[in-house]
Parts: structure tokens; sequence; C-alpha cells
């Protein structure tokens, strides 16, 4: 279902689509779904690390306490202009997009009203 939704923000690397909620269903409240194809990030310790930094960036944007899901979508591999940079690079370069693309998708969001 979240597929069928145009993104709500989307970057050279990811993309962000997310859906409402309804109000009574609280146990689902500011859930993120990260998906990481082996296709694009060949390594499972790369494909964890960008899980573990959108939900950092998810929880930082304040869209954990909102009537939303989320559906994140790696879309490229994150490949650092230093050649010899490993993956605390490629986090700190992914932790950037995210926190842009999560304060655009909570504006949008807010525009639509579907934020407080």
């Amino acid at each position: 279902m979240l597929l069928r939704t145009r993104p709500v923000a989307s970057g050279r690397h990811f993309g962000v689509h997310v859906n409402r909620v309804a109000d009574d269903a609280a146990a689902v409240r500011g859930r993120l779904i990260v998906t990481a194809p082996k296709r694009v990030l060949k390594r499972a310790v790369e494909r964890n690390a960008m899980r573990r930094v959108a939900r950092e960036a998810w929880r930082a944007a304040g869209l954990d306490r909102s009537a939303v899901v989320g559906l994140l979508r790696v879309r490229a591999a994150i490949v650092p202009p230093e050649v010899a940079a490993g993956l605390p690079a490629r986090k700190r370069l992914a932790r950037e997009e995210l926190d842009r693309l999560f304060v655009a998708a909570g504006a949008t969001l807010r525009k639509r009203g579907m934020l407080r």
C-alpha cells in the first residue's frame, strides 16, 4: 500500500513514502519500515547500519510520535568522495541526507494536515 503512494520526499540515495494511520491504532504510531535490498547494499553490515541510522534520524525528526507509517527505500549505494572512506563516512553521509528528507517529509505532512 505504501509503495502505491508518491514519495513525500526523495533524494539521491533514499525515497520516503508516508501514509496516515487511523487515530485508534495507537500501537502502530510512528513506525518506520526500511527496505535495503542486497542489489544496492551488498554487505549485511552496510544494510544493518543504514537501518540503524534511518531509525535514529526518524526519531530525531520527531516522526515516531505521530500517527504515520513511513517507508524508507534505499535506492542507491552511498559512495563517499574519498576512496579510502569506510562505513563511518557512509553513515555520516546517510544521516545528513536522511535528516534533510525527514524534515522535508514532516513539512509536507504538516502542509497536508497529517501532522500537528
